[in-house]
């Protein structure tokens, strides 16, 4: 008999748990999504036969709660007029092919009972089950058992393998998130210093620290710049604990407070104490 029309209105077929499986891996992985059917069918074959029965069963009941889904499903589908004219189409099909089916039954028997240049008088005895041909047999099957045992060592192999070139691929991504998201961090406090340093630049740029050259001309003209400022503020540091700078250091507060005042430090907040 022949098959019966693919019926499109009618609810999809549940999936194994098999399927359940090869389906979320192939979501999961595009290393096994890029595979051909036969190659992807084969690593995900020794995948689930790796699974514990604890990690089988997780499928195991998604698949029966589909099934009984699909019972619900067809069995309001089973009340429609879709199904109905579906069924009447099927029977339709289904005597035209009893009646092309009995044409041929009948064509087979004629040919049976009047067979064409046969001949019934050769003798085509062979001797197939002897020692000869048994052993032959046997040692064919030995090989075939050892071809099966390798080709499922092949496949665990490759599975682990496919799983292994997986976890790089994800550590590889990570790696790469981590360091750009590090660039971007590094980049942005450089930043920040850099802007640091010219609104320091700005807010002291009437302070004047001495220096220890014995070249007259030279005293009291070292100021800050935006190349100099770390060294500008270690010296404003170690001059703040002699008492001969207490007006220096006074000077230093007010410039600070007051840039603060007017918001040309922008990245600093001031408190006093």
């Amino acid at each position: 008999m022949r098959k019966a029309p693919y019926d499109k209105n009618a609810p999809r077929r549940p999936l194994s748990a098999f399927m359940l499986f090869m389906k979320k891996r192939r979501q999961e992985s595009e290393y096994i999504a890029s595979k051909s059917f036969s190659d992807r069918n084969r690593i995900v074959s020794a995948e689930w036969a790796a699974l514990s029965a604890e990690e089988k069963q997780v499928y195991t009941d998604q698949a029966a709660e589909g099934r009984e889904s699909y019972k619900k499903l067809f069995a309001e589908y089973k009340t429609t007029d879709n199904y109905k004219n579906w069924l009447a189409s099927n029977q339709i099909v289904n005597a035209n092919s009893s009646k092309a089916s009995c044409k041929r039954s009948g064509k087979l028997k004629r040919q049976i009972s009047h067979p064409r240049n046969s001949d019934t008088n050769s003798d085509c005895k062979i001797s197939i089950f002897t020692h000869e041909f048994l052993e032959y047999n046997r040692l064919r099957e030995v090989i075939l058992r050892q071809l099966k045992r390798h080709a499922s060592q092949l496949e665990e192999e490759t599975a682990l393998l496919s799983k292994h070139v997986e976890n790089l691929v994800n550590a590889e991504n990570r790696t790469k998130y981590q360091i750009n998201t590090t660039k971007e961090l590094l980049t942005s406090e450089q930043n920040l210093l850099k802007q640091l340093c010219k609104e320091l630049t700005i807010a002291l740029s009437d302070i004047t620290l001495p220096n220890n050259t014995s070249d007259t001309c030279l005293k009291g003209v070292e100021r800050i710049t935006e190349t100099s400022v770390e060294s500008f503020l270690s010296r404003l540091e170690s001059l703040k604990t002699t008492s001969s700078h207490s007006e220096l250091s006074a000077k230093v507060i007010q410039s600070i407070r007051s840039a603060c005042q007017k918001k040309i430090i922008k990245l600093l907040t001031y408190e006093t104490h």
